[in-house]
């Protein structure tokens, strides 16, 4: 019998299983976590601090409308007289105090004053008056979350798979569980992150309270004027001005996040997975299919099993970290991967690259090793 390892006819068997087993597997996973994913995500706050210099210019140079404001004023307090004063006059008589017949002379004591007023009541300024006050609600109760933040880390992964490789059906169940050790401390990484986080928080409030002072807020605030609601009008001055542009975007983030809502609650719970993380999850299962098919009463078939299983996770492995890889942007070269694995299996921490036989040896103790740890289970 040809014992080659890496012949083509000694591995087929074990390369045609595991092809089986792959093209067959279903399997599931879910993840739960027990901190606020959202908050630690710097998502929302990203959205914040990106439109907050552009609504600061909108806010700054706040546009106003001139408005015509008539009303009938004592003619000591009229400030202004215009011909539609005196054509008002002519209709309400009654305005008249004194008419002298013979020098035909008209003494009103009230006439029609007419002012032309500028007003930051408008569409626009109305908007931008209740997106201040929703990132300002908005930002207060993620700070109120920041502050009931529990320290305590802990993690669920459930995995469920099942296969069938044409001789045998097999499944698998895997709950792996974590929590941090009970120091009452935070670690130095967590307590970085939400250090950096207070840090924006507080200046997207110096914005916030900024344009509190401007004139635009203030005069809108006197007038006690309506929330704008949704949707937005879109107005030219929302489809061609790139600052607006930017603040309805956020605004839509806003209310599409809602204040209320359950989707950042701290018990977050992903049931549909993560193809990258499934796909390890995967692999150990047909690691573990590798052992349970191995185990023998005799020694001599259990390694000789386990070679020939090694010699095909070698490649499904190197498949699947190269894919991995790409996946993730990386680039990676066949030069590449033989160094990666040359420099981990140098002997001595020698500059000698290894050859096909320190590879092979490497393999077949490390799975041996693996399966006497396991033994006592089986």
């Amino acid at each position: 019998m040809n014992n080659n390892l890496f012949d083509k006819e000694y591995t087929e068997e074990a390369r045609t299983s595991t092809k089986k087993f792959l093209k067959k597997i279903e399997s599931e996973m879910a993840f739960q976590s027990k901190y606020n994913g959202d908050l630690l995500s710097f998502e929302w706050l990203d959205e914040i601090e990106e439109a907050c210099p552009r609504i600061d210019k909108i806010v700054r140079v706040a546009k106003v409308a001139l408005v015509q404001e008539a009303n009938v004023e004592l003619i000591e307090k009229a400030k202004r007289i215009t011909v539609e004063s005196v054509k008002d006059l002519s209709r309400h008589t009654n305005y008249i105090n004194k008419y002298d017949a013979e020098t035909d002379m008209v003494e009103p004591g009230k006439i029609l004053d007419i002012r032309n007023e500028e007003t930051f009541n408008i569409y626009e300024n109305r908007f931008l008056h209740t997106l201040v006050n929703t990132m300002e609600r908005f930002v207060l109760e993620r700070e109120d979350e920041l502050k009931a933040l529990d320290i305590t880390d802990e993690k669920l992964l459930e995995y469920k798979g099942k296969t069938d490789t044409g001789k045998e059906k097999l499944h698998i169940e895997i709950k792996v569980t974590s929590e941090t050790n009970a120091t009452g401390e935070m670690n130095k990484e967590l307590k970085n992150k939400l250090d950096e986080l207070k840090v924006r928080i507080k200046r997207i409030k110096e914005y916030i309270g900024s344009w509190h002072k401007s004139e635009m807020m203030k005069a809108l605030d006197k007038a006690h004027i309506t929330p704008v609601r949704s949707p937005i009008k879109k107005t030219n001055v929302f489809l061609k001005n790139p600052n607006f542009r930017v603040a309805s975007a956020l605004w839509e983030y806003l209310n599409k996040y809602g204040f209320n809502d359950n989707e950042n609650s701290k018990d977050n719970v992903n049931s549909d997975g993560n193809d990258v993380i499934k796909g390890f999850l995967d692999h150990s299962f047909l690691i573990n299919y590798y052992v349970l098919d191995s185990v023998s009463n005799s020694k001599r078939e259990q390694k000789k099993q386990l070679s020939k299983y090694a010699v095909v996770m070698l490649k499904e492995e190197i498949k699947r970290i190269v894919d991995l890889l790409l996946s993730c942007g990386l680039k990676i070269s066949e030069e590449d991967i033989m160094k990666l694995v040359a420099e981990e299996l140098k002997h001595d921490k020698s500059d000698r690259l290894v050859g096909a036989d320190d590879v092979k040896k490497k393999f077949k103790n490390a799975m041996d090793e693996y399966l006497e740890r396991t033994q006592e289970y089986l």
